[in-house]
């Protein structure tokens, strides 16, 4: 079979290009031009990290050791910037100390840390009591209400932690009327007695008055633990259980 002359040199000059690429663009023409390898970073600018175990003893601590986490600071002052993933809820579960104590109800903790430096946010503001603050941040940024903390909690949840009505006005129109961040916050302003917040939440989208914790425990059975017979008569009132 004759090949034509044309034909002849247009496969012979691809051909040529092609054994060329890894001359002309240096690397392997197989490989897409962003598989390139990245050159390490010179030595001189590798910094330090803090230690995983380390980080993670100290946002454990902020959870309920107030005297711990002063001892730990002294020796790690920024520490109290420290972040970890948690992992409850699967990767991405990033939770700091000041996280920790603001949604235990440590509010001791959560001063000693802010007073440290600690970055305030939302959560931490709601947590608090500070309606002023969080009412403000719902104004420039909405989605607020909506995003929810370390351990998939609520802003709602924080606010039922702290016990001020106004907050939970604020985030109220934010939600869908059966939302169950309003479940969810029942177990808070149970574990706090918060009792105008528990009839607030009863009365303004709870669904599931015996919405049970991450524990298994209905809000009714934590108010009768911690003693807070007022918020456990509201729930029984409104047919709370102490079991499942």
């Amino acid at each position: 079979m004759k090949i034509q002359r044309r034909t002849f040199l247009t496969h012979a000059v691809t051909a040529a290009a092609l054994t060329a690429l890894p001359t002309v663009f240096g690397q392997d023409a197989a490989k897409p031009m962003d598989a390139a390898p990245q050159k390490p970073a010179p030595k001189d600018r590798v910094r330090p990290t803090h230690d995983v175990a380390l980080a993670t003893e100290f946002v454990a601590a902020a959870h309920r050791d107030l005297d711990k986490v002063k001892a730990m600071l002294v020796r790690e002052p920024r520490l109290v910037f420290a972040s970890v993933d948690t992992g409850n809820i699967g990767i991405g579960d990033w939770e700091m100390g000041l996280n920790g104590a603001a949604h235990v109800g440590r509010r001791d903790i959560v001063e000693f840390l802010l007073s440290q430096g600690a970055r305030i946010d939302t959560f931490c503001a709601a947590m608090l009591g500070y309606s002023d603050t969080v009412i403000s941040l719902l104004k420039v940024s909405p989605q607020a209400a909506t995003v929810h903390g370390p351990h998939n909690l609520t802003l709602l949840y924080h606010a039922a932690i702290g016990g001020e009505i106004s907050i939970a006005e604020a985030i109220k129109p934010h939600l869908a009327s059966d939302a169950s961040d309003f479940n969810q916050a029942l177990s808070a302003a149970a574990r706090d007695g918060r009792a105008p917040m528990t009839e607030w939440l009863l009365t303004n989208g709870a669904t599931n008055v015996n919405a049970p914790d991450a524990f298994r425990r209905t809000p009714l059975k934590i108010a009768l633990e911690k003693g807070f017979q007022d918020v456990a008569d509201i729930l029984r009132s409104h047919g709370g259980k102490e079991t499942l």
